[in-house]
């Protein structure tokens, strides 16, 4: 029976060797994963901190942009009036002064909200043909015959 006794003995030892030794195993895992969860976290939220600062960045870009272009086109118009103002004033004649502003007319792009804009600019311009012109006499380019040739 002792040795029996000593079989009990030394299954109860090994049991209890393997619990601590999982216990302790089980500790370290843990902690390790909760060490490398935190860099994790730490490095999505510096990931994060880094896309929203990216973002303003871009935002802010734009808007200097946007302001810059406002500028740009504000001097252009600013320069625009001074030379029609100064094509007023200082042509020695009238046919001068006429042939001057023409000029000035046709090399100027129009803006909308600009004065020239509201005087009616585009009121002799014929909006664009979304199809193509019918030829007098000949068949439209909806007609079933339309580009089709026959013989005779």
């Amino acid at each position: 029976m002792e040795a029996s006794e000593n079989l009990w003995i030394a299954t109860a030892i090994a049991l209890a060797v393997g619990v601590v030794i999982g216990v302790v195993l089980a500790q370290v895992s843990r902690r390790f994963s909760s060490g490398n969860s935190s860099s994790s976290q730490a490095q999505l939220e510096s990931l994060q901190l880094r896309f929203e600062e990216y973002q303003q960045e871009v935002a802010s870009h734009f808007k200097t942009t946007a302001n810059l272009a406002g500028r740009l086109n504000r001097s252009y118009q600013d320069i625009q009036e001074h030379l029609t103002h100064g094509a007023m004033e200082l042509a020695p004649d009238d046919m001068t002064r006429q042939r001057l502003l023409a000029a000035l007319d046709q090399d100027a792009p129009i803006a909308p909200g600009s004065r020239k804009h509201h005087e009616g600019a585009f009121d002799s311009l014929e909006p664009p043909l979304d199809y193509a012109p019918k030829n007098s006499g000949g068949p439209g380019t909806l007609s079933e015959d339309y580009g089709i040739k026959r013989k005779p």
